[in-house]
């Protein structure tokens, strides 16, 4: 649990928010792959999105925080799984949309 008192140094915070962000990138274009791969439509695709991102966070907070978050970010509940959940979605949709119409042209 964070005390008023901890003092965080900011280029730190900084930087752990850039991984963060690295991951949630990566993590976007993966599922805009295989979304597209397995040819999903509309909300399923919207669901599998929220679905992957929420795991990948839950993933990064595990892993990454060793369950510790509050070492590593100021608010972390509010940074890793809220903040930037929409962020990366035009990412998502990017490739979503151009593997479904690879994978229904070659069908």
């Amino acid at each position: 649990m964070a005390i008023d008192n901890e003092f965080y140094y900011t280029p730190s915070i900084v930087a752990n928010k850039h991984k963060l962000q690295h991951v949630q990138d990566v993590a976007s274009l993966v599922l805009g792959v295989a979304s597209g791969i397995m040819s999903l439509e509309s909300i399923n695709g919207f669901v599998f999105y929220f679905i992957g991102i929420t795991l990948t966070n839950l993933l990064f907070y595990i892993i990454c925080t060793e369950q510790q978050p509050y070492k590593f970010f100021k608010n972390p509940l509010h940074e890793i799984f809220i903040k930037d959940l929409f962020n990366n979605i035009s990412g998502y949709i990017m490739m979503w949309c151009l593997i479904y119409a690879l994978v229904k042209t070659n069908s």
